[in-house]
Order: structure tokens, then sequence, then C-alpha cells
């Protein structure tokens, strides 16, 4: 069943505040649903707003607000959506020129059915208003953007531009829902470890976009192209070529599917790169001239970690970082806190949490609490432990180079020229994880992995 949404725009009713109020109209309901901007701290920054940039970073929100707000449940799948939007820009003719690339991109990322309409929309997401005063604010400054989310690969991209460009300056972009805690606060701590670091060198610019009131779906698929969104609103002001930097690590980018089960819609896309790459080619045509990349594309987490240009920095910063897929979730820990006694950033047996682990066990640094350590581990039964279930069930299988690239193309579009690359990145993940499991797991993991 196709679910038609129409994104309604009108000014705020607080003369005060500069942002419209965005909202979904369904088709058939009479109540909408409100997106909650904080635009605040997007004028913070940067009095100036960007063109195209705008019209991204309203799209962007507004894909976000209805992935989250249209439940899986109700398809004939349990999972595969048809959504019909359509959203009011500025710039109407050049994003229905794109508009069956752009269904083809975000229908990849979010595993979905999109079909995109746009209209002139006479108001537009920043309604500047006329102020008394003459307040004088200086036009936002840096060299490059860097998205921050608040976890380890993000702040390792940070801390590696930073080593690596010694004179110049780095717009850091956060993220944060406020249905989801944690984002906001572990970029705050982040930004206090680089304000030690490098002072002077960065700004961190924190935005607020989510649902007023929560959401059918908390998969949260489609945040990575708001997170690019809000990095391309920054970059466009500071100037044409200015990079968008989405630092990840290569295998969770590329999401090799651990079990065949886990193959096509059911695997994350958020930084694949048949993602990037679709999504830059839309942004040359739209006129968006920030190209977004991923400096760590053929890195390991763990090779990141010892590769990093600043291990002080790093070693005050690690512990602080939050890698968890499901950090909400703790009904089922063993650990509900830690020896500070406040609870584990992480679960443990997600697949972030153990390519962490596996990662900071290569340079010795694999020592926080989690909320289920594999030390503790007497089997795989129940469904908290199915991703760490998938990952025995890999490793076990030790796929030759031509079952790596049919599992890598299985799950998207790759450039066959560097087709061995990413076998072997994903060859050296699994000599990562194994000699991990091997050093710390506990006695039953270690029989489940003797013979690979």
């Amino acid at each position: 069943m196709k679910c038609d949404i129409t994104i309604e725009i009108a000014p705020q009713a607080d003369f005060k505040k500069e942002m419209a109020t965005l909202s979904l109209h369904f088709a058939g309901q009479t109540e909408n649903i409100v997106l909650d901007i904080n635009g605040t701290a997007l004028l913070k920054v940067s009095r100036y707003v960007p063109d195209i940039g705008q019209d991204f970073l309203c799209i962007a929100s507004c894909i976000y607000a209805a992935d989250k707000a249209v439940s899986r449940e109700e398809t004939d799948d349990k999972w595969t959506r048809h959504i019909a939007i359509e959203i009011p820009v500025r710039h109407v003719d050049i994003w229905n020129n794109v508009a069956s690339e752009l269904s083809a991109c975000v229908g990849f990322l979010t595993g979905d059915l999109w079909e995109f309409s746009f209209r002139y929309g006479e108001k537009r997401l920043i309604q500047k208003k006329p102020r008394r005063r003459s307040v004088r604010f200086k036009r936002v400054t840096g060299d490059a953007v860097c998205l921050f989310s608040g976890g380890l690969d993000s702040f390792i991209g940070a801390v590696d531009w930073f080593t690596d460009n010694p004179t110049e300056k780095l717009l850091l972009v956060g993220h944060y829902d406020g249905d989801v805690s944690g984002p906001s606060s572990d970029q705050r701590a982040l930004q206090a470890i680089c304000q030690q670091k490098f002072a002077g060198r960065f700004a961190l610019a924190q935005t607020r976009i989510g649902l007023s009131s929560g959401g059918a779906d908390t998969n949260f698929r489609s945040r990575s192209l708001l997170f690019i969104a809000l990095g391309c609103y920054f970059a466009e002001l500071l100037g044409e070529g200015t990079p968008v930097l989405i630092p990840e690590n290569g295998p969770i980018a590329l999401n090799f599917p651990l079990t065949p089960a886990r193959r096509g819609s059911c695997s994350t896309r958020t930084v694949h790169p048949q993602f990037i790459t679709s999504l830059n080619q839309i942004l040359e045509r739209v006129g968006i001239r920030n190209s977004v990349n991923n400096p760590y594309e053929i890195k390991t987490k763990g090779e990141m970690v010892r590769e990093c240009r600043d291990k002080n920095a790093l070693q005050d910063a690690y512990a602080l970082t939050r890698s968890c897929a499901k950090s909400s979730r703790r009904g089922h820990w063993i650990n509900r806190q830690g020896p500070t006694g406040k609870a584990p950033l992480g679960c443990g047996i997600c697949v972030p949490c153990l390519f962490r682990r596996a990662a900071l066990h290569v340079s010795g640094l694999d020592q926080e609490v989690y909320g289920i350590p594999v030390e503790l581990i007497t089997d795989l039964h129940g469904a908290a432990r199915a991703d760490l279930l998938a990952l025995i069930a890999f490793l076990r299988r030790s796929d030759s180079d031509r079952e790596i690239a049919a599992g890598l193309l299985g799950n998207g579009s790759l450039p066959l020229a560097r087709l061995p690359e990413y076998v072997d990145l994903v060859k050296r993940m699994r000599s990562e994880v194994l000699l991990w499991v091997r050093a710390t797991g506990s006695a039953y993991l270690k029989h489940e992995v003797r013979a690979c």
C-alpha cells in the first residue's frame, strides 16, 4: 500500500523564531506530524543562509521524518514501504530533474520504494526576521567540513585531518534527534577534548532535527542523508569545492553480509560506496559543488585506531566515544553500570560494538565495560545475540575470495576495478575480529571458532 505524504510549511507563530514549521500531512488523515528542527543552532553558526543547500536540508529533513513516521509493520512483507512524498523547494525544476535518481538513491539507503515530487515553496525552511538592531556576525570559516557523530571513527577522522592540515580550520557538524539520548552529549564531550588539543582551529555546528512526537520506525537508516545534508549546508557557506568528510571504517561502510539472510535490504547502507557515489552525482547535477567522501573506505576500524595521527588525543577521548547500535536496549544487559557508576556506553554484542572491541584490542585499548561482555558469553541463543551469532557464523565459514566478492556485489554496486581491494578489506576485518575473539572471548566462544 502506498503512503502519500505532502509536506506543509508555514511560519512559526512566535515572531522571535526564525524557522518555518514543517509538517507531514498523510492522505486521508486530519492530524499532521510536525518536524522538530532547532534552527537557532544553524543561525548561531552563520546568519548567512545557503540557497541550494537549504533546499537539500529541507528535503533530507522531510525524508528523515517520513522514514521515522511510517511503520514497516503495516506492509505486506513487514519491511518494504512505498512512500510518495511532495516537498516544497525554491528550485523546483532543478530537483524535479533528479527526482528519479533521488528515489533510487534513497531507496537503496532505506530499503524502500520512494516517489519524490517537488512544488514551489513560497516560504522557505529558514524564515529570517528583520531585526531592530544591526548585529554583526562573523562569516563561518573552515577549509573542510567533517561530520561529527560522537563515534570513534568520526573523532579519529577529525584528529587525522587536524594533524595532516596543521594550518587549516575544520568545521565539525553534529546532528542529534530529541528522541535519542547520547549523540548530543557525546559530541559535546569530544568537543571539549578537541578544544584542549586544537583550540582556535575548529567550530562545532550541532543541530537537533527529528519529529516532535517520536516515530513508528526506529531503524534511522536515512539519518546519514540528513547528516550529509547538514554538512553540505555549511560547506556551501564555506565555498565551492569545500569537501564534506564522512569518516567511517570500510567494513561498516560496506556492511558485508555476515550471513545470507543479511543481504539486500536487511543490510544497512548508510555509508556504502554506491550510496555515496549516487548522491555525489545528484549533488553535482543540482549545483552543490561540495563532494562527499569517506577517507577510510579501505581501512578497517583497527587500522584507523592503530594509524591515528595523534595517539595522545585518541588515548584521552576513545572512552568518551560511542559505537553501539543498540545502547537504548538495556533490558538484557549483564552490566547496568561501570566502575564509575555510569551505565556502559555500549551493549558489547551488536556488530558496531564487536568491531570496536576488535579494533581497540589491536592497540591494547580494549579495556571498557560493556552491557554484555563477550568474556561471559556461554551461549548464542536469543534475539539479543543475533549479531554475535552471525559474526561467529561468518568467522567459521572462511569464505574464498570469489565468495566474498559475490557477497559484496550482492549487497550493492561497486567498481569492478576496485573489487580486489574490497575483498582484501573484508579478509583483514575477519582476521582482526578473529584475533580478538581468540584472545578475549569466553571459553565457549573460543571453542566456537577453534577451527577457524
